[in-house]
């Protein structure tokens, strides 16, 4: 009894000094940013106008996704909530299983369950890889330049790009948009009529871009395009022309890094 007595005192002196102590400062867990990368392909005859265009596609949209991957680690895989999706520009005539394709060429992390997400890591890889193996095969479907329509990118712009495109603040979405630079048909230059939707914090990289002989032409084509994002309020935006595979691979890899 004497010897529980002579402990009180100090269990009295542990529970005063306790309750002086300031507060514990509660960390707050903070939310990475969300990459949402949207990869928008043209299949029209650029595909065998232009040498080797679909082995460079595909190697392109290869480095994109080792990024995606390179920044999916950087988050511990458990904490990335990024996506990566290639849309088909709508092409009539083409015969593409657009659906299918796309369905098979879309991750993301938010989907895939937390003990799959390091362990599965090189099988989605090569199931991507595969499938965009796949997709190219059956888009060069001629040698006839006259057998391939032209590819309707504003169309998706106009129906779809809203469905792809994530709105919040957590969030930063990039459009690789895959294509010659010449999206219209003939001289008709309503093919880039204004879309209703803005998409103010939307970053476009208009990539493997082919200039013809008429450098004035190009110069024309380029502010069809400039004034057609600005309508949409779009003011993030690069034109990539064709060069060698490493300076364009370097250059999409300075612009992710950057944002």
């Amino acid at each position: 009894m004497k010897q529980l007595i002579q402990y009180i005192p100090v269990a009295l002196v542990m529970l005063l000094l306790g309750s002086c102590m300031p507060p514990q400062e509660e960390k707050e867990i903070s939310i990475p940013v969300k990459h949402n990368y949207i990869i928008l392909l043209d299949l029209s005859d650029r595909l065998i106008v232009q040498d080797n265009q679909p082995e460079r596609d595909k190697e392109l949209i290869r480095h994109l996704y080792t990024l995606f991957e390179d920044r999916v680690r950087k988050h511990l895989y458990l904490r990335s909530r990024d996506e990566i999706r290639v849309v088909i520009a709508h092409q009539r005539g083409a015969g593409l299983e657009s659906e299918l394709y796309e369905d098979s060429l879309y991750i993301n992390m938010d989907n895939v369950p937390g003990v799959l997400r390091r362990k599965k890591e090189e099988e989605r890889r090569l199931i991507f890889f595969n499938n965009l193996d796949r997709l190219y095969d059956q888009a060069v479907f001629s040698d006839n330049p006259k057998e391939f329509y032209g590819a309707d990118i504003w169309k998706y712009f106009y129906e779809d790009l809203k469905v792809d495109y994530i709105k919040d603040t957590l969030t930063q979405n990039f459009l690789f948009l895959f294509t010659d630079g010449y999206p219209i048909v003939g001289k008709d230059l309503t093919k880039l009529q204004p879309v209703k939707e803005d998409y103010p914090d939307l970053k476009i990289i208009l990539i493997e871009a082919a200039p013809r002989d008429r450098d004035m032409e190009w110069d024309r084509v380029i502010e069809l395009w400039e004034d057609w994002f600005d309508s949409m309020k779009i003011g993030d935006y690069e034109f990539v022309k064709r060069m060698a595979l490493s300076k364009e691979k370097d250059m999409l890899q300075e612009i992710l890094e950057d944002s």
